[in-house]
């Protein structure tokens, strides 16, 4: 009597039994490794030089992959076309059992000197009959090794405190393309007075280049004055790069640092004919100045300055 609607329920308890099994089943076998994609391209890459990244995909399972879409994201420092976007997004093709495709992309490189970019690829999928959506995703990195620009200081090597220094900061660019939105900035050592510059500074310490070919260059002069204890080391720094979304990326770093010496000129006085007089009220006073160069270097149109102070001086 009980027999017939125990033997139902025990169908439906296999049916759903197995219909969450098979379920399972489908939602483990749809791991990331049924859809493979991965990214071929330069290991390693000169800024600025045209590299292709290969985005590349199969499907390893045994159901159609539906709608299907891609995305690719460039490195963050990259230079693109006009109307090119870091983020590339698109629908593409149902993906066939066993089916392998590829898609191209370019683009130019930004960064110093050893440092890594990275590119990442996502595909996001759905298994036929099935809800679920599932996602792979991969990741290529390219070594920058060589920046075509030749970015350095044009500076004496030693000071005395409290000279005047004027040096220069020479860049020259060997990009196949055209760089805009340049900057260069200085970042100056403590003691340093910043008089002027040539062209103009923003802030005293960052200039604006408007364009930069290839094979071309240009010089920022600056005009200074600088002080410090005999032996210090004063470093100049420099940074060349490209402003980006707000974000300044560094291409070139130069760094070079000017010694303060001991004055290498000697100066005395005599008064009277004494190397320390003792004046009486009412006396003429004679002075004679005497100055030496006791350095190795010539020195050329400088002035010497002679000033008496005090109330006991009749200057009439």
């Amino acid at each position: 009597m009980f027999k017939k609607p125990l033997i139902i329920f025990l169908i439906v308890l296999f049916l759903g039994v197995g219909l969450t099994g098979l379920w399972y089943y489908q939602k483990n076998n749809y791991s990331r490794e049924i859809l493979k994609i991965e990214i071929l391209g330069s290991e390693y890459a000169q800024a600025g030089e045209e590299i292709e990244y290969l985005v590349r995909y199969k499907n390893n399972g045994n159901v159609v992959l539906e709608d299907p879409e891609l995305i690719f994201e460039y490195p963050k420092y990259s230079l693109l076309q006009d109307g090119e976007e870091l983020r590339w997004t698109k629908k593409v093709e149902d993906i066939y059992p066993g089916e392998e495709k590829s898609i191209k992309f370019k683009s130019r490189l930004l960064g110093k000197k050893n440092e890594i970019v990275s590119a990442q690829a996502w595909l996001s999928y759905q298994p036929k009959n099935l809800k679920a959506r599932y996602e792979s995703e991969t990741t290529f990195s390219t070594q920058i090794k060589f920046v075509p620009l030749t970015f350095e200081f044009d500076l004496a090597s030693k000071i005395e405190t409290g000279q005047e220094l004027q040096f220069s900061l020479n860049y020259f660019s060997n990009f196949d393309c055209e760089l805009s939105d340049l900057r260069i900035k200085i970042d100056h050592p403590d003691g340093f007075l910043f008089k002027s510059s040539f062209p103009q500074a923003l802030e005293k310490t960052e200039w604006e280049i408007t364009s930069l070919f290839q094979a071309s260059g240009g010089r920022i002069k600056i005009l200074g004055e600088i002080e410090g204890e005999t032996g210090d080391q004063k470093v100049f720094r420099g940074e060349m790069g490209i402003y980006r979304e707000g974000e300044f990326i560094v291409l070139k770093e130069t760094a070079q640092s000017i010694q303060i010496i001991e004055p290498a000129i000697y100066i005395s006085q005599m008064v009277n004919n004494s190397p320390d007089y003792i004046a009486n009220p009412g006396d003429l006073l004679h002075y004679e100045i005497f100055f030496k160069n006791i350095g190795r270097e010539s020195f050329n149109k400088k002035f010497l300055l002679i000033r008496l102070e005090g109330e006991a001086f009749d200057l009439e």
